[in-house]
């Protein structure tokens, strides 16, 4: 049933449901990635960004949405990855903005019109260079749609499906809009991750539960960009001589940082300066907190130039080089039967089912690798691999990384790795996933009425509101399908998945998030 308002609850269920989105198209995303500048990261940027900052607002566990919203706000700011993580961080403090302003504890469909409005100028006004054809350009034509919607009469549906059809055409065009896009041949991978975003939110507001699936058919952005991506990888001479704007060379160097105990004469100085040096120049937050981002050649200066103008830290240096240069990530994800072998596969990757310790020692020896987990026999497996493949006898963290001990946080973790991301990237994200997860072995039979008590008891005595519940069973059938039935219509708000793990597999295991 469509919701008449964004409470709390709403709220929640539009993060954790974007992220899953952004993690089943995060590769794609970098595939296009070609402006600023050709990295292939933006994918893993926003989905990065946002995999920490739901962390946040997870652990925080703020009770009420001006809260939620707040923490929200500060906390993609402070996660923020690249240029495209601090955009998106408008469309956080946008949210918060608007809530603050507003009476009760939901948004309808005027309120969020007033959200997309607010979020396209706040990222506009800290974009130093504003182009045509790039995420900014999607955001605006969100919320023009939105806001013509509204003054149209709409309800929240009707205001959220506006925007979605309008930032949708405005991606599209993007593809004719910008040189660099042009060139490549395809639409802006930022523009798409935040289409992305907007999307999962009419799928919250329509009342459509369920992680992201990658549906059958690809959406037409993908679709007409495939045939540029594949031009592109299999002939770079395409973007030869070009940074993001279509300028031979372009800085070596990504600077981020954040920037507190300032002022806005002061930012309004560092963003001057920071210009005169390089591109890419987004300036995000404020009164008490910014997220400085910038490309440039010359990183003293740029770092200099921060610390004059307040307390600067967290930084992070990026020479775009090194990045090209990185191994590529090797997922191994460790599996005890097929029905999670299967889950694996539906989830974009490779299962590893009933290696030796000899194989797996063999795969891990030259390899970037992180083994996600699904049992604690596997974890002891893999440890005991990643420690023998090492040249000393002691797992490499730059090189291999293991993760996980039983089928629900392996699941989890692939909801959020991003291949494309690095090891150290993945590695951490998946980690982040796992902090979230509360998981539970359940021994008894799964028809047993014990076995659903257990569950429930479990569930019920969690910190906070779940909001997805994943259970793998070991004895698919009848009895199985009345235990899922029951789980939804004992907690209707979460968003329950059943998968049948098959032989190999405790009766139950349930992961909470």
């Amino acid at each position: 049933m469509p919701l008449a308002q964004l409470d709390l609850v709403a709220l929640r269920r539009w993060v954790i449901t974007a992220r899953a989105d952004l993690a089943a198209y995060a590769e794609a995303l970098n595939r296009l990635n070609v402006f600023p500048v050709p990295d292939g990261d933006t994918g893993s940027n926003l989905l990065l960004t946002m995999s920490e900052a739901i962390d946040q607002l997870g652990t925080d566990g703020p009770g009420d949405l001006r809260d939620a919203t707040a923490t929200m706000a500060r906390a993609t700011l402070v996660a923020a990855h690249g240029n495209s993580g601090v955009i998106l961080s408008q469309l956080a403090r946008g949210v918060n903005e608007v809530v603050s302003q507003v009476e009760g504890d939901a948004l309808d469909g005027h309120d969020l019109a007033a959200v997309l409005s607010r979020a396209s100028q706040l990222a506009r006004d800290g974009v130093s260079r504003p182009e045509r054809g790039t995420m900014l350009t999607v955001a605006g034509a969100a919320a023009s749609a939105a806001v013509s919607a509204d003054s149209g009469g709409a309800d929240l549906p009707g205001v959220v499906d506006a925007a979605v059809n309008g930032a949708g055409a405005a991606l599209l065009r993007t593809r004719t809009e910008h040189e660099v896009l042009r060139r490549a041949g395809v639409v802006d991978a930022g523009g798409a991750g935040y289409l992305l975003v907007i999307e999962a939110l009419q799928r919250v507001v329509r009342g459509e539960g369920g992680l992201a699936q990658r549906p059958a058919a690809e959406p037409e952005w993908l679709r007409i960009s495939a045939q540029g991506s594949a031009v592109r990888n299999s002939d770079p001479a395409v973007l030869d001589g070009c940074d993001g704007h279509g300028v031979a060379g372009g800085p070596a160097y990504e600077v981020m940082f954040l920037l507190e105990e300032s002022d806005a004469p002061r930012v309004a100085t560092l963003k001057g300066t920071l210009d005169g040096l390089g591109d890419s120049l987004v300036v995000a937050g404020g009164p008490d907190l910014w997220s400085v981002h910038v490309h440039v050649d010359d990183v003293a200066a740029a770092v200099n130039a921060a610390v004059g103008a307040g307390r600067a830290h967290r930084f992070v240096i990026t020479r775009f080089a090194d990045d090209a240069a990185a191994g590529a990530l090797v997922v191994l994800p460790l599996v005890a039967s097929d029905g999670m072998a299967q889950a694996v596969r539906d989830a974009g990757f490779v299962p590893v089912q009933d290696a030796t310790p000899a194989q797996l020692r063999s795969r891990l020896r030259d390899a970037n690798a992180l083994v996600l987990c699904g049992s604690p026999h596997l974890r002891e497996l893999a440890d005991d691999a990643a420690a023998g493949g090492a040249p000393h006898g002691a797992p490499d963290a730059d090189r291999v990384q293991v993760v996980g001990t039983d089928a629900a946080q392996l699941l989890a973790a692939l909801a959020v790795v991003v291949p494309d991301a690095g090891l150290q990237a993945a590695g951490a994200a998946a980690r982040d996933a796992l902090e979230g997860v509360r998981s539970l072995r359940v021994v008894s039979a799964v028809g047993d009425d014990d076995a659903m008590r257990e569950v429930r008891d479990f569930v019920d005595g969690l910190p906070g509101d779940a909001e997805l519940l994943t259970v793998v069973v070991g004895d698919p059938g009848p009895a199985a399908a009345r235990l899922e039935a029951a789980l939804r219509s004992a907690y209707p708000l979460v968003d329950v998945t059943v998968v049948d793990g098959g032989a190999g597999e405790p009766p139950l295991t349930i992961g909470v998030e």
